[in-house]
């Protein structure tokens, strides 16, 4: 059996005692990384609960609302004017509920990463008056101010359906904040690069800077509980970034508290060649003239 001198023990020892801090240290930084898995692990299944939570109500009490008014309009003993006022509530709770699964819809295509952009020659002014056409009733029912600043048309080749949702959600989360008898402001033009711009402003509550980002992640809301002041389930902003990066395209969001809110969309031209005007399922279908500029 081999002796070895005192220096060459204690240079064992010293490298034993080295490969068992590596070891611990990297041990630490395992734990470390299963605890902050575990904890995201943990907001995600409570996210999941709240969300799950939240659209039941949302599906459940506008469906609740319609077939009760609904029936209350099938009555012998309905008379007109009260008819058209069912008439008037059961639009603004089916459109409400169509708008809401239009977003869960969409994230779970963007999620299965199957919303691959389909691009045509979109009228950019009639997706805009159909949005606004879609929340005329909240609108109305608010008494909201809306301003609205395009030029007479803007063709642009993008894909009209996901730009509707953009301006659909933002239209409808200005209105959802803006106190009774606030300002509204919607903006479209295409700069000299050929980008769309798109800019939807509010003189509602406002965001505070320290949750400007909080607004962003999917199926949060800053209000949570059954008490919450305003519907929705946190899909709005987080979806509207996700399909304008989609198109290639960016969204800003600049607010401050009492201040109101402005979010600015950027999209890019979209340089394939298309001879698809846009139809957008059934919202719209415009000619196309040989002497009319697409961008």
């Amino acid at each position: 059996m081999k002796k070895i001198t005192d220096l060459e023990l204690i240079d064992e020892i010293r490298q034993r005692f080295e490969f068992n801090r590596n070891a611990l240290q990297e041990l630490r930084v395992l734990t470390q990384k299963l605890e902050q898995m575990n904890e995201k692990l943990q907001e995600s299944e409570a996210v999941k609960s709240h969300f799950l939570s939240n659209i039941r109500n949302e599906i459940n009490n506008p469906l609740s609302a319609i077939m009760g008014l609904a029936s209350q309009g099938s009555t012998e003993n309905t008379d007109k004017a009260a008819w058209q006022t069912s008439a008037t509530m059961i639009y603004g709770e089916a459109f409400n509920l169509d708008f809401q699964l239009q977003n869960v819809f969409m994230a779970a295509e963007l999620e299965a990463g199957e919303a691959a952009p389909s691009f045509a020659k979109t009228d950019i002014l009639a997706v805009i008056t159909s949005c606004l056409d879609k929340l005329s009733h909240r609108l109305e029912e608010k008494a909201l101010i809306l301003e609205q600043e395009t030029p007479e048309q803007i063709v642009f080749v993008s894909d009209a359906k996901k730009v509707e949702l953009i301006v659909l959600n933002l239209l409808a989360n200005a209105v959802e904040f803006c106190e009774t008898q606030g300002k509204i402001l919607i903006k479209a033009r295409v700069d000299s690069d050929k980008e769309l711009h798109l800019v939807v402003r509010d003189n509602g509550p406002g965001i505070d800077p320290a949750d400007q980002e909080t607004v962003f992640d999917r199926f949060r809301q800053l209000e949570v509980g059954t008490t919450k002041s305003h519907r929705g389930h946190g899909l709005g902003l987080s979806l509207c970034r996700s399909l304008a990066e989609l198109l290639g395209g960016t969204l800003a969001l600049e607010s401050e508290p009492e201040q109101g809110t402005t979010v600015t969309v950027l999209l890019p031209f979209a340089s394939q060649q298309v001879e698809t005007v846009a139809k957008e399922g059934n919202l719209f279908l415009f000619d196309s003239s040989d002497d009319e500029e697409v961008f």
